[in-house]
């Protein structure tokens, strides 16, 4: 057998104590702008009262091998071409301005891949000078868990865990959110509660008139030789059903159908319960991060998550309510004071927590989409400088075995363990 909207009123994020006035640069124009060449990007002041705009970024690129030809990789990277079993990419090319007033912030951050260009962030940050309060409003990091606000530049693995790809494909969302955090010098300076109103939809169009609700509690200590800290997350929402009928999983049938549900709107409630460590000693600074996640996700008959980053809701084709879990841990070893790291993590993700490996393909509307998959990951790291990175991935993927889902085709026998392995060698820029 296999293991097992809020309604929140944000009234206004313009905050007390907020003194912003308009440039004028006492020396004109012409002495204005005054560009220089600073670590993390170019900042550049405008006149002596007005904001400073920095511009920063990063670029990776890199060569992937898979263990066969046309295999259905499960990261933003996406699935391998039918002819091949290795390419070159860029996996990001991210180019970040963002516009400080002290109490205001605007950012901006496209992604200029061979995919084309996309939006990954567009919000206006608003926080009172007291740092206790803060804001921010239009496309921005979900406020859940530690893998999605933790950047990609800084990341160990080259992708985020299963898990996480699956419930929060493109890690954005639309939205508002408000921060709070203790007074500096204080004990509850070590807590930040974050709590906003979302689309839904990742960075796709609303299409219904509720909004879902994500908050997070963290906490973080840290001392002179580390740090330690824990968060807990909810994501309260829905997806809007939009045929007549969808399929509720009873165990022991499989999916039955549910009429008359056209209109109403499928729970979609997830939580997570997450940890990490940070400590110096004579090997060097050891790092450990974990996450667990459980809920309840609306998928489709083929699908358990949505890569298109849009809500469900948004197809014609009717919901199938699944229970999930997921999570991931991280070990990371920087070794002693050198420029070296090495990386192990694994990640599990279970999209039907409510079937055996045995059922799924020989009960009612089971299939692909409630298989199970383990990851286990070796990685090295070659910090060259602060700006240049060199890595070194493995990734060993391993579905569960459904007798169930036997097949001829080798990328969809999940009777066995499908050869889908991937090596990623890297190489990432940052300005």
């Amino acid at each position: 057998m296999k293991r097992k909207s809020t309604t929140l009123v944000l009234a206004a994020l313009l905050l007390a104590g907020s003194n912003v006035t308009a440039a004028e640069g006492s020396h004109g124009e012409s002495a204005a702008i005054a560009p220089k060449v600073e670590e993390g990007g170019l900042k550049v002041r405008f006149g002596e009262k007005g904001g400073q705009l920095k511009i920063s970024g990063y670029l990776q690129a890199q060569w992937q091998l898979a263990q066969q030809k046309g295999i259905a990789a499960f990261t933003d990277g996406g699935s391998f071409n039918a002819n091949s079993d290795n390419r070159f990419m860029v996996r990001r090319g991210r180019v970040k301005f963002t516009y400080d007033l002290g109490v205001m912030q605007v950012v901006f951050q496209p992604d200029f891949t061979e995919k084309g260009v996309s939006i990954k962030d567009a919000y206006i940050k608003l926080t009172a000078p007291s740092q206790i309060i803060g804001g921010q409003v239009g496309l921005f990091d979900r406020p859940f868990g530690y893998e999605i606000s933790y950047s990609s530049s800084k990341r160990e693995s080259p992708e985020r865990s299963r898990v996480y790809l699956s419930l929060f494909p493109n890690e954005r969302d639309l939205g508002a959110m408000l921060t709070l955090r203790g007074k500096k010098g204080t004990f509850l300076n070590r807590f930040t509660l974050n709590g906003g109103l979302f689309n839904g939809n990742g960075i796709g169009q609303e299409t219904d008139s509720r909004k879902d609700f994500i908050g997070r509690l963290a906490y973080l200590h840290a001392y002179r030789t580390g740090e330690w800290g824990a968060a807990f997350s909810y994501y309260g929402g829905g997806v809007l059903n939009p045929a007549n009928e969808n399929y509720k999983f009873v165990k022991g049938q499989g999916f039955v159908q549910q009429d008359g549900v056209k209109g109403d709107y499928s729970k979609r409630h997830y939580f997570g319960a997450a940890a990490q460590v940070s400590q110096q000693w004579a090997a060097g600074t050891t790092h450990i991060r974990a996450e667990y996640l459980w809920g309840k996700q609306p998928g489709t008959l083929n699908k358990n998550a949505d890569p298109g980053g849009t809500s469900f809701g948004a197809g014609k084709d009717p919901l199938y309510l699944r229970n999930f879990r997921g999570a991931y841990v991280y070990f990371i070893q920087d070794i002693g004071k050198s420029k070296h790291s090495v990386v192990f993590k694994y990640d599990n993700y279970d999209p039907n927590t409510k079937v055996g490996a045995n059922e799924i393909g020989r009960l009612q509307g089971t299939g692909a989409a409630d298989v199970a998959y383990n990851t286990y990951g070796i990685g090295y790291l070659f910090r060259w400088n602060k700006y240049l990175t060199l890595s070194a991935y493995y990734d060993f993927v391993d579905n569960e075995k459904c007798p169930g889902l036997s097949s001829t085709d080798p990328l969809k026998d999940y009777a066995s363990h499908i050869k889908q392995n991937v090596l990623t060698l890297r190489v990432q820029a940052k300005f």
